[in-house]
């Protein structure tokens, strides 16, 4: 498993040794079911085609992170995977400034949120060194069709911040009802869809009625992809 220290790849290791029999894989299995292999199928951007064609070593997979980062930290935790490397870990928040939040993966790489909507990343390569989001958070957290600007900063070649701006439209889904682990969710499927000169993307969420950001697929950089992000303890 990538992007795993000692500390977490040993909770792993313990959990998944309980899965010899069939008993105890059927559960893994079922854990797996709230985690982001047993809910992608309710973002909008995707549909169940997508869910089914996840491999179920890879729920779970999931579903042991999951399993192990709650028991290894006590604080909000995040499952995340990255699509571009078929890479599942998990984050735990180190810091939280007002609406902005810091998580950072047992690899030392870290994922900025503001109320739940990516403006930065460190350590993963071609990294966002932030992100104007105010006008286009307003609507994906109001669950409000809409259209807004958004504008995630890279460095160029020489060092510098350079602007990739996003012309974006917010579209609203149904609701739905779901539950990760013991905590029941309704949510709203919100997608928010942008362009940029020679680029398209699609960024897809459930947000609840109290403006939380339970599961969402996020665009991180041209040669990152997405990486969806599920909170395990908010």
């Amino acid at each position: 498993m990538k992007n795993l220290t000692t500390g977490v790849t040993l909770g792993i290791a313990l959990a998944l040794a309980g899965c010899g029999n069939d008993a105890a894989k059927t559960e893994n299995v079922g854990i797996a079911r709230t985690t982001i292999s047993g809910l992608v199928s309710l973002l909008p951007s995707f549909g169940k085609d997508d869910a089914e064609a996840t491999p179920i070593d890879q729920a779970a997979q999931q579903a042991a992170i999951a399993r192990s980062a709650l028991e290894l930290n006590a604080g909000p935790v995040m499952l995340v995977s990255l699509e571009a490397t078929n890479t599942n870990t998990a984050a735990a928040m180190v810091g939280e400034n007002g609406s902005m939040r810091t998580y950072n993966t047992p690899a030392k790489q870290s994922l900025v949120l503001r109320n739940g909507l990516l403006a930065g990343t460190r350590g993963f390569g071609n990294d966002v060194m932030s992100a104007r989001i105010d006008e286009i958070s307003a609507l994906i957290l109001g669950r409000q069709a809409g259209t807004a600007v958004r504008t995630p900063y890279y460095l160029d070649g020489e060092g510098i911040e350079r602007p990739l701006p996003f012309d974006c439209t917010v579209s609203l889904g149904a609701e739905q009802s779901f539950a990760i682990g013991d905590t029941p969710y309704t949510a709203m499927q919100v997608a928010e869809t942008c362009t940029a000169p020679n680029l398209s993307i699609t960024n897809s969420y459930l947000v609840t009625a109290d403006r939380q950001v339970v599961l969402s697929r996020q665009w991180i950089a041209p040669t990152l992809g997405y990486v969806t992000l599920q909170t395990l303890r908010p």
